[in-house]
């Protein structure tokens, strides 16, 4: 876990984004962060797919073309333990 994963997190916890049909896609996240925040979709992506591979997240319903990702209560436990 990186401090921009936990970013990524904490902007689907602090959303509440907990469910499939709620999920965001990649540009709703990083419209989601100040633009200092900020890295480019790639980097994002690439952030994202580690922690579906470590259980934080999953991929939520495609928008059109988009995946889409939200927050598993592994994810929010997470995100608590960080406070």
């Amino acid at each position: 876990m990186t401090k921009f994963s936990l970013l990524v997190l904490k902007v689907l916890n602090d959303n509440d984004i907990k469910s499939a049909s709620k999920a965001l896609s990649i540009s709703q996240v990083l419209e989601l962060m100040s633009e200092k925040q900020r890295k480019s979709y790639s980097t994002t992506y690439r952030h994202l797919q580690n922690m579906v591979v470590q259980g934080y997240i999953k991929c939520g319903l495609s928008d059109e073309l988009a995946s889409t990702y939200f927050i598993t209560d592994t994810g929010k436990s997470f995100c608590k333990a960080q406070d």
